[in-house]
């Protein structure tokens, strides 16, 4: 099992067993989020040279999100949540023999998650979603689509209103406009967030 379905697997396993609210029905909370991602487009390659086995393959890359996150508690167990989100992601490939340096390919989105939220008494909730994201920034913009769909799935854990947020964004649209059939790069994006939790 690849750890795109492991952690799905592992979240719907804790929805099922999540019992208890972590806050009173009809509470609507503002979390501000700060925090860092690792993306890469999965199944991306660079060609050098002759034959297919020469390649370089896409690694992930380090960058920052910011933004802020609005959540809605529905009933005893489950809320909702939507945000709006600036997201530095992208790929990067190891060093290509014809390439004096590494290549990157960088883009920031605005991303706009919307997420079911399992939520317990022990400050632990489990989270998946849709989530529309909106190239605003990159020098590759030419080459990509400006828009693109991904669905988050994650895990968080508040304490006194501190809240940690770590989650994984699986690309369902391509990445570039002019990908072929057998070309299977989509956005993959782990992101860390750091809020803080604001009742309305």
């Amino acid at each position: 099992m690849n750890i795109k379905k492991l952690f799905i697997a592992f979240v719907f396993s804790f929805v099922v067993v999540s019992a208890f609210a972590q806050k009173p029905v009809g509470t609507l909370t503002l979390y501000p989020r700060v925090g860092m991602t690792l993306s890469k487009f999965t199944g991306d390659k660079v060609y050098y040279g002759y034959g297919v086995e020469n390649h370089a393959d896409a690694k992930y890359k380090a960058g920052i999100v910011a933004g802020a996150e609005l959540q809605y508690q529905m009933s005893n167990v489950f809320a909702f949540s939507g945000g709006v989100l600036y997201s530095q992601q992208g790929t990067k490939f190891d060093k290509v023999p014809e390439v004096d340096e590494k290549l990157k390919m960088e883009h920031n989105d605005i991303i706009v998650p919307l997420m079911l939220v399992a939520t317990t008494k022990y400050g632990i909730s489990a989270k998946i979603g849709v989530q529309p994201e909106i190239l605003v920034d990159s020098k590759y913009k030419d080459m990509m689509n400006g828009f693109n769909v991904s669905v988050p799935v994650g895990l968080s854990y508040e304490f006194k209103n501190v809240c940690l947020d770590v989650r994984y964004n699986i690309g369902l649209t391509k990445i570039y406009k002019d990908q072929g059939a057998s070309d299977t790069s989509h956005n993959g994006t782990f992101m860390f967030t750091l809020g803080y939790g604001i009742d309305l």
